[in-house]
This record gives C-alpha cells, sequence and structure tokens, in this order.
C-alpha cells in the first residue's frame, strides 16, 4: 500500500537535498530520513503480497503510508522556505535572512518522523514481513509489442459474432429503428465487439457516435452527453455544454429529437448499467426513420428485455482460450510463435487459463503478467500459486487477477498507474501526451537502467507508457498514421482499481455535485467533477490555511479557480499541477502568479483570451497548454520561465516581440505568431524540437533571414507553418527551407498558387503533411513535385478545392521510400495511376472525404493496402 507513497517521497528527498546549502543546519536529518524510508521500502513488497492474507498486515502498511505523508508534507513546507529563500537572493542580490526556526523545528520533526518509523520496524518484525533487498522492484523497459491493427489479429472468438451482427441487424435493409443490446458479465469483451462493428459500420451512416456510459452518469447526464457528442464540428461546444447544464430532461431531450430528425445515425452506448440510463435515451428515438442504428452494451440483461435485438456473449472455450493466451505470452517471440512450448509448461498453462473462466480480459491480463522472451517455469508456478492464494480473499476471479497485476509492477510503474485515475472518467480517450507529462510532473519519470542517458524525460516516460501497454494494463485508442501513440484508454475495471489504490497510497480523492464523497483530510491528488464549487475543495474549518493538494483536476461545467482572492489561491501554493481542460473558463486570476511550485497548467480548448502577467512568476512551470484556443494575448514574461519545455497553442501572440533567449529547456513552441520571434534568440532554443509558426501578409516574413536561424538547433527535428487566410503563400516565405537539413517532419497548411518544386523542401523530410488550398486556375498534381523527395516515408495530401485535379499520376519509380499515404478531400480526383515501379514500399493509404469513384479506380497495388475512414 505504502510503496508509491514512498516513491514519491524519496524523490522530493533527493530533490531537496540537492539545495543542502539551504538546509541550514537540517541536512543530516533529511539523509538520515531518506535512508530509513528506502530501506523500509524493500520490506513494503513483501508486505503487499501477504496483506489479503493478514490483516495486522494491512494495518501496518497503512502505519508506513501515515509516516510517508508525514515526511511528504515537511518536506514541502520547507521546499517553499527555500524558493522564498531563492527569490530574495536573486531580488536583493545577497543570501536573504531567513529566521532559523523553522529549520529547527523542522528537524525535530524528522526525528520524531525517525521514532515512529522504529516503532513500524518492531512491528515489521513481529509480523514477519521479509527483506526482498532489490529483487523485483527495477524497472526493465521491453518495446512495445503491438499496434491496435496488430491487436486486432490476436483477438480471438469475436469473428464470428461481428458478422452475425452486422448481417442480422446493422447492416441489414430494414427501414425503421433498429435496437441492439450486447449482454454477458465483466471482462467478457462486450466494448471490443461493439467497437469492431462500429468501426466496420460507421462509414454507411450519417451521423456516428460512441458514448461511454459512466456508472456515476444520471439520466441527464447521459442524454446531455450525446446530444454534445452530436453537436457539429463547427458549433461551440463549450456554450452548448454550459446551455444545456441549465435545462431538464425534457428539454434535453427534445433538443436531441430534434438533432436526429431526418438524419441516419449510428449510436453506440457502452456500459449501461441502470434502467434509468437506458429509458433517459430509449424515450429520444423515434420509432420510424431513415434506418437508424442504436446499439448498447450491458451487463444488465433486465435491461436487455426492452430491446429488440438482444447478443448474449458467451466466453471462450478451453481451445479460444488457449489461442488468445499463447497469443499474448508468445508474442514476437520466434522460438514459440506458434505457441508450442514444453510439456509441463503447458500444463501450467493450463491451470492457469482454467483460473480465468473464460474471461477475455483475466486472459490477456495474465499473458501481460508472463510475456517474456524466454518462458521461466519458476515464473508459471508462483502465477498459478499466486493466483490460488490471492483468490481466497477476493470476490472474482478478475479481481484477484487486477491485484496480481498490480503488485507485479515496480515501484515506478505503480507510481505511474495511481494517476490513471485522476483522468476525466466521462472521457473515453486519454492523450498518451498529456499522461506522460502529468507523470514528468508529478516527478515520477527518471532515467533508465541501460539506456541512452541523453533521452528526454517525455521519451522515457513513452517506455513507461509502453511497459504498461505490454501488460494489457492500458490499451492503445489510436496512432497517429506513422505509428506514433496518440491515446490511450483502460478498461473500467482497470481504472476502478487505479482509483482504489491512489486513494490509500497518495490520497487521491474525487469529488462530486452530488456530494457523496467527501475531500480527505489532507487530499494531496483531487478530480473535481462538475458543478463542484469551493467550498469542496476544502473545510470551512481550514480556510486560508495551506492544501496539500499537489494536483487538481476540475471535470465538467461550473469548476473553476477563479476566485482572485491572494489568500485563496495561497492555499494551493504546494500545486504542481492545475487542469482546466474543456471548462468554459475566461479568465486566469492574477493572483496565479502565487503557485510557483506549478509544473503543469492546462487550459487547453477553453475560453481564455489572454494570460496575466504574474504568469512569468511561475518559475518552475514545464507545461504551458493552450491548445484549441484561438488568438491568446501573452505578455513579454515568458523569458523569466526558464523552466518552460512545452507551450502548446492554437496560436498565442504578444503585442511586443518576445524574448526568447532564456528558454533553454524548450522543446515544443506553438504555434505561435512569427513576428513574436526574433531569430538571433531563437538560436538560443538548443533544446527545440518542435517549432509551428503562424504568418500573416503584413509580417512581411521572409524565409531568408529566418530559416537560417533554425537550421543551426541541432534538436529541431519538425517545423509547422501555418498562413492566416486569406493571406496567400508567397514564395519569399519558402526561400532557404531547404537549408534545414536536421528537419524530418514538415506541416504546411495555407492558400497557394503555384505549388513548391521539390528543391524547396528540406532535403531529409521522412514525414510531410500538406494542407493546401489553390487558386481557381490551378491544376498540377502536387505528387509531381512531392514524389521526388528521396526520404518520404509519410505525406498526407489534404488538397481542398483543385477543381482542375481529376486524376493522380505517379511517374516512374516515385515516392522509392513512401509506406503510408493519406489523402484527405480530394473530391475531384478520380484515379490515381502508377508508373513502373512507383512505390515500392507502400504498406497503407487512407482516403477520407476523396468520394467512391476514386476507390474503384484505385490500381491493385493500392487497392490491397486501403482503409476509408470516410467516403
Amino acid at each position: 500500500m505504502a510503496e508509491a507513497a514512498i516513491v514519491f517521497a524519496l524523490r522530493k528527498m533527493a530533490d531537496l537535498l540537492i539545495d543542502a546549502n539551504l538546509l541550514q543546519g537540517a541536512e543530516e536529518q533529511v539523509k538520515l530520513l531518506k535512508d530509513e524510508l528506502q530501506s523500509m521500502q524493500r520490506f513494503v513488497r513483501d508486505a503487499s503480497e501477504k496483506q489479503d492474507r493478514e490483516e495486522k498486515i494491512g494495518e501496518w502498511l497503512s502505519d508506513v503510508a501515515d509516516v510517508t505523508h508525514d515526511a511528504d508534507d515537511i518536506i514541502d513546507a520547507l521546499f517553499l522556505k527555500v524558493e522564498a529563500a531563492k527569490r530574495c537572493i536573486e531580488s536583493r542580490g545577497e543570501l536573504a535572512y531567513i529566521p532559523k526556526h523553522p529549520y529547527t523545528l523542522m528537524a525535530e520533526q524528522v526525528e520524531l518522523l525517525r521514532s515512529k518509523l522504529r516503532d513500524v520496524g518492531i512491528a515489521r518484525e513481529r509480523y514477519g514481513i521479509q527483506d526482498l533487498g532489490h529483487e523485483g522492484i527495477k524497472f526493465s523497459w521491453r518495446p512495445r509489442q503491438l499496434s491496435p491493427r496488430q491487436k486486432d489479429k490476436q483477438l480471438v472468438g469475436i469473428d464470428e459474432d461481428v458478422e452475425i451482427l452486422l448481417r442480422k441487424v446493422i447492416l441489414d435493409n430494414s427501414k425503421g429503428l433498429s435496437t441492439t443490446s450486447i449482454v454477458g458479465p465483466v471482462g467478457i469483451g462486450k466494448s471490443t465487439l461493439a467497437r469492431r462493428i462500429y468501426d466496420r459500420a460507421a462509414a454507411r451512416f450519417d451521423r456516428c457516435v460512441w458514448v461511454a456510459v459512466s456508472g456515476e452518469y444520471t439520466p441527464e447526464d447521459v442524454a446531455k452527453e450525446l446530444a454534445l457528442k452530436l453537436l457539429d464540428p463547427k458549433e461551440d461546444k463549450l456554450r452548448e455544454e454550459k446551455s444545456l447544464e441549465e435545462l431538464p430532461l425534457l428539454s434535453i431531450q427534445e433538443k436531441l429529437r430534434r438533432s436526429l430528425q431526418d438524419t441516419r445515425f449510428f449510436v453506440v452506448l457502452d456500459d449501461v448499467g441502470q434502467d434509468a440510463q437506458w429509458e433517459s435515451i430509449a424515450s429520444v428515438f423515434a420509432i420510424e426513420d431513415k434506418g437508424s442504428r442504436l446499439l448498447l452494451t450491458s451487463r444488465n440483461e433486465d435491461i436487455a428485455k426492452s430491446v429488440g435485438y438482444v447478443h448474449k456473449m458467451k466466453t471462450l472455450d478451453l481451445n479460444k482460450s488457449w489461442e488468445l493466451f499463447t497469443k499474448k505470452v508468445f508474442i514476437d517471440n520466434n522460438n514459440n510463435a506458434d505457441g508450442k512450448l514444453s510439456e509441463d509448461l503447458e500444463i501450467t498453462g493450463r491451470e492457469i487459463l482454467k483460473k480465468c473462466d473464460g474471461l477475455p480480459l483475466a486472459i490477456v491480463l495474465v499473458g501481460g503478467l508472463l510475456w517474456e522472451k524466454n518462458a521461466s517455469k519458476r515464473k508459471w508456478d508462483k502465477l498459478l500459486n499466486d493466483i490460488n492464494n490471492t483468490h481466497l480473499g477476493s470476490s472474482t476471479i478478475l479481481s484477484t487477477i487486477l491485484e496480481l497485476s498490480y503488485q507485479d509492477l515496480s515501484p515506478k510503474l505503480k507510481s505511474c498507474f495511481l494517476c490513471l485515475g485522476f483522468f476525466n472518467e466521462h472521457v473515453p480517450i486519454i492523450r498518451a501526451e498529456k499522461l506522460v507529462q502529468v507523470w514528468i510532473a508529478n516527478d515520477l519519470v527518471v532515467p533508465l537502467e541501460g539506456r541512452d542517458q541523453e533521452e528526454t524525460k517525455e521519451e522515457i516516460g513513452m517506455c513507461y507508457l509502453d511497459e504498461l501497454i505490454n501488460r494489457n494494463m492500458v490499451d492503445i485508442k489510436y496512432l497517429s498514421k506513422d505509428g506514433r501513440i496518440k491515446g490511450c484508454s483502460i478498461h473500467r475495471l482497470i481504472r476502478e482499481l487505479s482509483v482504489t489504490k491512489a486513494k490509500k497510497e497518495i490520497s487521491f480523492e474525487i469529488v462530486r455535485k452530488d456530494g457523496k464523497s467527501q475531500p480527505l483530510d489532507k487530499p494531496r491528488h483531487l478530480a473535481i467533477y462538475s458543478g463542484c464549487d469551493q467550498r469542496f475543495v476544502y473545510s470551512s474549518n481550514c480556510q486560508h490555511e495551506r492544501i496539500n493538494a499537489h494536483s487538481l483536476f476540475f471535470h465538467g461545467i461550473g469548476n473553476s479557480v477563479n476566485n482572485n482572492n491572494p489568500l485563496y489561491l495561497k492555499t494551493f501554493e504546494l500545486l504542481k499541477i492545475l487542469d482546466f481542460e474543456d471548462l468554459p473558463l475566461k479568465n486566469l486570476p492574477e493572483a496565479i502568479g502565487l503557485l510557483t511550485r506549478l509544473k503543469y497548467l492546462g487550459l487547453r480548448n477553453t475560453s481564455i483570451k489572454s494570460l496575466p502577467h504574474s504568469i512569468g512568476k511561475l518559475k518552475n512551470l514545464e507545461v504551458l497548454d493552450i491548445a484549441k484556443v484561438y488568438k491568446v494575448i501573452v505578455e513579454d514574461v515568458m523569458r523569466e520561465m526558464e523552466s518552460l519545455r512545452h507551450i502548446h497553442a492554437g496560436f498565442f501572440y504578444s503585442v511586443d516581440r518576445l524574448k526568447s533567449n532564456t528558454l533553454k529547456n524548450l522543446q515544443t513552441l506553438g504555434y505561435i505568431y512569427a513576428g513574436n520571434l526574433i531569430p538571433g534568440q531563437v538560436k538560443k532554443m538548443r533544446a527545440l524540437r518542435k517549432l509551428s509558426l503562424f504568418i500573416t501578409k503584413d509580417l512581411g516574413f521572409k524565409g531568408s533571414e529566418f530559416f537560417p536561424s533554425l537550421a543551426t538547433l541541432e534538436n529541431l527535428v519538425c517545423l509547422e507553418l501555418k498562413w492566416g487566410p486569406p493571406d496567400y503563400i508567397q514564395p519569399s516565405e519558402l526561400k532557404m527551407l531547404d537549408s534545414l537539413h536536421r528537419v524530418t517532419r514538415l506541416k504546411l497548411k495555407g492558400i497557394v498558387s503555384e505549388f513548391p518544386s521539390a528543391s524547396q523542401f528540406p532535403p531529409n523530410l521522412s514525414h510531410l503533411t500538406v494542407l493546401l488550398r489553390c487558386t481557381s486556375a490551378y491544376n498540377t498534381d502536387p505528387t509531381w513535385e512531392l514524389e521526388k523527395l528521396p526520404k518520404l516515408v509519410y505525406l498526407k495530401l489534404d488538397c481542398d478545392q483543385y477543381p482542375g485535379l481529376t486524376y493522380m499520376r505517379i511517374t516512374e519509380n516515385g515516392f522509392p521510400m513512401l509506406e503510408v499515404l493519406v489523402l484527405r478531400k480530394m473530391s475531384k480526383v478520380g484515379s490515381v495511376r502508377l508508373g513502373k515501379g512507383a512505390m515500392p514500399m507502400i504498406k497503407r493509404l487512407y482516403l477520407y472525404r476523396c468520394g467512391e469513384h476514386l476507390l474503384t479506380n484505385l490500381p491493385e497495388k493500392l487497392r490491397s493496402v486501403t482503409t476509408i475512414l470516410s467516403l
């Protein structure tokens, strides 16, 4: 229980000891406490494995967690003193005087904690808890095994179900509304089956919506979620969301009826658990329409009785279970690729499978526990024994295997796993980039043994995510077309496990508007759901006292820290993560500058128009996310934020040119107005990896002056250039783009009268996205130039309004290295013609809104690798 808490505390102590000269005599006590906690960590793993068998051991772990949390509080208090001292030094140019008593008090508190640890140690000996040393607690990195496409090939036992449902009810020719339910126990694969059907059928309907129904959803919540998913992309989602909050259920239902009128839709309601949830939607749909389809999944067979067609899922038989098991255990293992193994291992494996009761989720989790290059009989026997022992204290086999999967994680991975519950339960996709950045902000990402020491924290964090994916505890939801993880998801049961463990181990609390849950006395991580006001963040009897929260996530309408009272915001001065994503937040208070320990500030998809001047005081801030927000005004204070690593923005600009020469840790910048950057200072942003520029005609942007400065940046691999409408791309603006030899990824968006020649592009491009509108007279095939790029692996063409372009022709030996081609909105293109030896490496072709006539006129070489995203 206490293992993750110790990891958090140890990292914090290590950071504090770096500034030992400011500890003023408390250094020795902190070092001793760190050593003793590190020693205790080796006993915690053994206790964690035994706690289900003996209640006293669970209590011992709680005692360890309490001491660790107390140590955490003391360190946090001292951190604030240290940072205050640093600020005084910077402002006065000399060592400021700081009263001695806080450090004396800290030394006394640490000594008291050490005394408590000694008592805990005596109890440990009494309970027979053993020192496991470092066995099993190291994190060994393994490359990610499978992409989603490969995982589809590993699904067992559902192909027949998919075909039956598609043929009978989803793609049949019936005219009216058809409703279908998929029912079965938890972990049987209902959502997986529904997702396969959804992906296969979506292109045949006018509107397609997938709604993940949380167990906490009220009937109103279900109706609101569906209404928001059905919004036109051009509509203001934040404004509509706020409007729905004020409507009663009947009004929302009527609004839904109107939005679905005269539309052939396909709606999936995943994991409907209550009759009221289903009834709130069922009454909306008309009996007669244009042939719409409604599909729901549920564990509740009573709900299914009111649905037209009921499909009951069956557990896997022993043969199917064995097939799935071997695919998971022996993936990428050439010696056992066909699932053959020694007789003694097979006997053990089949015994393990009997315990899984034919539930796919249980089988894939077991596969994640056993996957390794060389199967170990000892490891398989241990797992079987652990299942038999642990299952005695658990209600279901799934809960047993979930617990074992968690206990098998290294301390670092456990800490990362506990963060999964921070994210909005109503949003099924977690952005992989954000997940890793949250781990980094919580100081959970450290260099891996045996790996390149020059790897960034972000690269290391992706290794952590790969390992959770390998263990089947996190699923890849979608990849970019070039194979990078963009979004991931977790099964409902795995999320519940993460939340339950996080509450015990790192004082995580979820606060809801219904008032059923209340914060802990000392919550360290909080997720505040829709409608909760600031009273729920701290109790009335401790107002203006420091809140020990390190993470604060707001999910839903009506949530924000809009109180500009410095005393109020000062209560959150230990905060590292503050996330307002998807909220209609219009202003950030000036007092935000008091949160000096903040590392992650999430303002994505809000209504923010400007950032206060005080944001420059956030000297520890590493991530500023203002993406999906257009035109955010920023004052020239960025130069003071030297810890910044990522600025994600839809478009931000400043009245003045920004002095950016101090941003030596910045890896991601933009979109930023190009006129705000000083080319000579950009040269000093040595860590920059991705730069996104917004260019307007009045700027007088000259590539010949700007791009040579970028050419000096050794880490810059990704460049995005966007021209503001209705401005045309001028030839002078692309001049010297070819000087960027290190840039391998390029994105262009704007209006052209003449397509750039191949010689104008960076010579080492491997990934290119072209989003261009063309003048009415333009009819030249852009691939005539692009096919000459010798290293191009990925190409996305989104060339809308090419009225004269009716076909595409790839000449002989064109695109020698291209593997992925994405064509989007090429509505006038009727065919693609390939010359001899063209596209020898092509693996995938994606078509989005290109028209059915193009699909029928593709050469066989391309048709065999084509995926239709939308007609």
